[in-house]
């Protein structure tokens, strides 16, 4: 059976080859090596969800839907964010995809704790990202006199399983793996499942065997069949977008987040505003003006609007807050009526096509 697709990155919104040199933000923060090239190697994908948080376009698709898990993890009394090696039944597998932007826009409406201390030893890369983080939502929750999320640092004391809840940890393990889920099986087959598990660490292979031969002509016809898409166990792949997520909840404008300065020189074009992989630059015409919004929620200072813009009016700066600017059009070189240009154009669309 063909190993099963756990992430993907989605080249229509990737921005690796519109900058220079090209943001390789995937590639730098994996731990395992899972990006090459740009190319996920879904084999030594550890879900960690570390890519997720710091791609700057929302282009990482994964078999995780973080916006269910942490919805269902906000609907608790208290808001705990853990994984399950911490809390067997939380809903959030792995914490590497939260981001500052995310905690600070629930920890300034409600109170938080964080706990990274199974991240230490899991995945440090995980324990040092959630750190970072963390510290700079504080700084702003304390800039804005909220309360402090709690970072709750230390491993949890190790947990005694019995035999049977060892052997049905296996089989998850495998099914993990393998991306199949409990929808394959009724509940009945639980204990049949996690009995051939022990059989099988135990070295018994005869039930086993019995059951392969029983089952071997289906199997092959099912493994040339089956595919992804056809098959309802394997979990289909998702983007999840951290900026947007958190402008959604409602975050207002902190230091978590991007900012933009415009400087004179800006000549209406609006290639910004059609570059920005977030929609944190919107552009409109009123009357004879170019009107510039900015939303520094969904900035995630991926710097692609300062890059390419052709008149270098852009810069990325510090304290965020909404903006709008107004810039009257500039009038055609040849005819004179007000227009926008297209780049660094001086006639207007129709002086151009003729």
């Amino acid at each position: 059976m063909a190993a099963v697709e756990k992430i993907r990155l989605s080249a229509a919104k990737c921005i690796k080859g519109y900058l220079q040199p090209p943001c390789r933000a995937c590639e730098e923060v994996c731990p395992a090596g899972a990006f090459r090239w740009g190319i996920p190697q879904t084999e030594l994908c550890l879900d960690c969800g570390l890519c997720t948080a710091v791609c700057p376009a929302g282009a990482i698709e994964t078999r995780q839907s973080y916006a269910a898990k942490l919805s269902g993890a906000l609907s608790a009394p208290q808001v705990h964010l853990a994984c399950t090696k911490t809390v067997p039944d939380s809903m959030l597998p792995c914490l590497g995809f939260l981001t500052r932007g995310i905690l600070w826009a629930i920890a300034s409406k409600r109170e938080v704790q964080l706990d990274v201390g199974a991240c230490r030893s899991c995945v440090p890369a995980v324990y040092e990202h959630l750190c970072r983080e963390s510290a700079a939502a504080n700084t702003a929750l304390e800039a804005a006199g909220r309360t402090l999320l709690r970072l709750q640092d230390t491993e949890p004391a190790a947990r005694e399983y019995s035999r049977r809840d060892f052997f049905r940890r296996f089989r998850d393990a495998a099914k993990e793996k393998f991306g199949q889920t409990d929808a394959a099986g009724g509940a009945g087959s639980d204990g049949a499942e996690v009995h051939s598990a022990e059989r099988m660490l135990q070295g018994d292979t005869s039930g086993a065997d019995a059951d392969a031969a029983a089952g071997q002509d289906e199997g092959r016809a099912g493994d040339a069949a089956e595919t992804q898409e056809e098959n309802p166990t394997y979990p289909s792949l998702t983007a999840f977008d951290p900026s947007a997520w958190a402008f959604l909840y409602g975050a207002f404008p902190a230091a978590v987040h991007g900012d933009l300065a415009l400087y004179s020189g800006c000549n209406a074009c609006g290639f910004c505003a059609h570059l920005c992989p977030q929609g944190a630059l919107q552009a409109d015409i009123e009357d004879a003006d170019f009107v510039l919004s900015f939303t520094p929620q969904l900035c995630t200072a991926c710097g692609l609007c300062t890059a390419r813009c052709p008149k270098n009016a852009l810069r990325l700066a510090a304290s965020p807050a909404a903006k709008r600017w107004r810039i009257p059009l500039p009038h055609c070189a040849n005819c004179g009526a007000p227009f926008q240009p297209i780049g660094a154009s001086k006639l207007c669309r129709t002086c151009l096509g003729g």
